[in-house]
């Protein structure tokens, strides 16, 4: 296993966890998130995001992962508990960048139709 998979299962450990301290540790000050429904480019910013996501949170299982250099493609699905109590499962890819040990990019592919619906975006 190379450094930035060692560090991309790390983050996802913290963010199983519900860590979002540890989650500020793994993300550079001006990391860039990308995903269907917003975009930031600083550190503070992620970490909000996540703050978000993880109070729905239930579950990750990771089905399949790819390391070049300092980049890790990850496929996996997340079980996530919608407003009105229902859980619903999401199938989810995303790609990381890591330098210097930290979190730089991620840009993350999903269908938002289910979040958009059970979220009233």
């Amino acid at each position: 296993m190379g450094q930035a998979l060692d560090l991309v299962n790390r983050f996802y450990a913290t963010t199983d966890a519900h860590d979002v301290d540890g989650i500020a540790g793994h993300v550079a000050e001006d990391a860039r998130f990308v995903g269907p429904l917003m975009t930031t480019d600083t550190a503070d910013a992620y970490v909000e995001i996540n703050r978000q996501l993880l109070s729905h949170h239930a579950a990750t299982r990771m089905l399949h992962q790819f390391e070049s250099d300092d980049t890790v493609c990850s496929v996996y699905e997340m079980d996530i508990a919608a407003p009105d109590g229902t859980l619903f499962t999401a199938e989810m890819a995303d790609v990381i960048t890591v330098a210097d040990d930290k979190i730089v990019s991620q840009r993350i592919y999903y269908d938002p139709r289910r979040f958009a619906d059970a979220f009233g975006l």
